[in-house]
């Protein structure tokens, strides 16, 4: 008589951000032969994200790229990975869907008894859950009132890599790699009938030794993936984490006419989502019986897809007056970019803060020395739509400086940024039902009912123990929702 349907549910959980400090000591480099340190650069990832009952286990792995100059005043390079594992504390169960994000807020050097590079890292968990949603779609032998309900679900998810390469020849006699930092930005991602199209582009930068002096290559390269995802369809929302899986440096060319050649492999975690309609009981009505009804609410986010923009930032870094005036800029070897924020402003913009992180190693009269600096920016990313939740992620794809004073440096920033949206969807709905008594018929030839304001048959029927067409064959002229006062007469025909 009374028939639910099951439904397949998403809901979405952030996890409080977790700090963890990452001291690493690496063997097999005399600290007393380091004279300055230029650059330390560090990326984060997660290798894997295991959910289990009111907490989530994270194994990830820190890069330290560190360029240097040694006694003899010649810039030299290292590359260090530290294995780290986390627990994050929050509402997680066995068999959640889990994406870890892990930005490096601080980097330092000690240089003591031994070379300590230490990385303070702040690490986020997002959580998709699955769950079972039983919904009333079928009462036999009943007046029934139905709306449409959006129920968002999490239909797959899928983790692929991607490889890419790309040379450039860069002349001259390249005496050493100082280091390698590549980054990805997706620029779209669509969902196709059984997968998804991916567009996005690597950009890296190497720093290396050329001729006795340090030099930089940025590089930029597009791909274009198309991943198999089973279940999707071209009407779902696709969600991508994309991160270098590994990069490398591979010196060419002939002597005195050098090529450098990049190579490596982008690792993305697809997942589609789908916000679906679907017709559901509101409420119901037994002419014979009283029902018995319980109603649940459930509150979900439906992911609506990513959009993808370029936008420019800029910023100045200074040298104080104890430092030697700067006398030109040589390489900028990494940059990294941290939204920190992201809302709507009074006036309807959605706005996004965050800072651009990057160290420049620059020329002076004592020959290399560097800065490092930190870029606040605030970008307006379009009109916010009504109810709407907002995101951003960012990546940047090139940045520059020129020296525009004796120790101030001008740093422009290009960034690709991923503009996520969301909407809160409340369900209200009937989880079970019973038959009651049977309800006891009125006797009286004639009733009259006056309705409140905005009622709809159903509360007509259930005041008049009458069914709908009974109703109507008397009150042709009833029109819903009924506006306050309305009268409503039903005559009975008791034989």
């Amino acid at each position: 008589m009374f028939d639910f349907e099951k439904f397949s549910s998403a809901r979405f959980y952030v996890a409080e951000t977790v700090e963890k400090v990452i001291e690493f000591s690496p063997q097999g480099i005399d600290v007393e032969n380091i004279s300055k340190v230029l650059s330390l650069s560090v990326d984060a990832k997660c290798e894997s994200a295991d959910p289990y009952s009111g907490y989530a286990e994270i194994a990830g792995r820190a890069n330290f790229r560190l360029i240097y100059l040694d006694k003899e005043n010649v810039a030299k390079g290292v590359d260090y990975n530290a294995d780290f594992t986390a627990r994050v504390d929050g509402d997680f169960e066995e068999g959640d869907n889990l994406v870890c994000d892990i930005h490096v807020a601080e980097a330092e050097v000690g240089a003591k008894d031994s070379l300590t590079l230490t990385a303070a890292l702040e690490i986020c968990v997002k959580r998709t859950r699955s769950e079972e949603l039983e919904l009333l779609t079928t009462a036999e032998d009943c007046y029934v009132s139905k709306r449409e309900a959006t129920i968002p679900a999490f239909i797959a998810q899928k983790v692929a890599t991607s490889e890419f390469s790309d040379e450039q020849n860069v002349g001259g006699e390249i005496d050493g790699v100082l280091s390698i930092n590549a980054s990805v930005a997706v620029t779209e991602a669509t969902a196709t009938e059984g997968g998804a199209s991916l567009k996005s582009t690597v950009f890296a930068v190497v720093a290396y030794v050329k001729d006795g002096g340090i030099a930089s290559q940025n590089f930029e390269i597009p791909l274009e993936d198309e991943i198999s995802l089973e279940g999707a369809t071209e009407e779902d929302a696709i969600k991508v984490q994309a991160g270098i899986k590994n990069a490398k440096v591979i010196l060419q060319g002939v002597t005195g006419d050098n090529v450098l050649r990049i190579e490596g492999e982008v690792v993305y975690k697809i997942q589609a989502y789908r916000c679906s309609k679907t017709e559901i009981i509101d409420d119901v009505f037994m002419l014979s019986n009283e029902l018995l009804l319980e109603r649940a609410n459930r509150r979900m986010n439906c992911y609506l897809g990513s959009v993808y923009q370029s936008e420019a930032v800029s910023g100045i870094a200074l040298l104080g007056d104890n430092r030697p005036a700067a006398e030109s800029v040589v390489a900028l070897p990494y940059a990294r970019c941290y939204v920190a924020k992201t809302y709507v402003s009074e006036d309807g913009e959605i706005t996004a803060e965050g800072v651009v992180n990057t160290d420049v190693i620059y020329t002076d009269e004592n020959g290399y020395n560097s800065v490092r600096t930190e870029i606040p920016f605030s970008i307006s990313l379009g009109r916010a739509e009504e109810g709407v939740e907002y995101s951003a992620d960012c990546t940047v794809t090139g940045i520059n400086a020129k020296l525009r004073r004796e120790r101030e440096f001008e740093i422009d920033v290009n960034l690709a940024v991923a503009l996520a949206k969301y909407q809160e969807k409340e369900c209200e709905y009937i989880s079970s039902v019973e038959l009651g008594e049977e309800r006891q018929k009125n006797t009286s030839a004639l009733s009259m009912y006056i309705a409140g304001e905005g009622e709809e048959m159903l509360d007509v029927c259930k005041a008049l123990y009458a069914m709908p067409d009974e109703i109507l064959a008397q009150n042709p002229d009833l029109v819903f929702p009924m506006k306050e006062g309305e009268e409503v007469v039903y005559f009975r025909n008791l034989k």
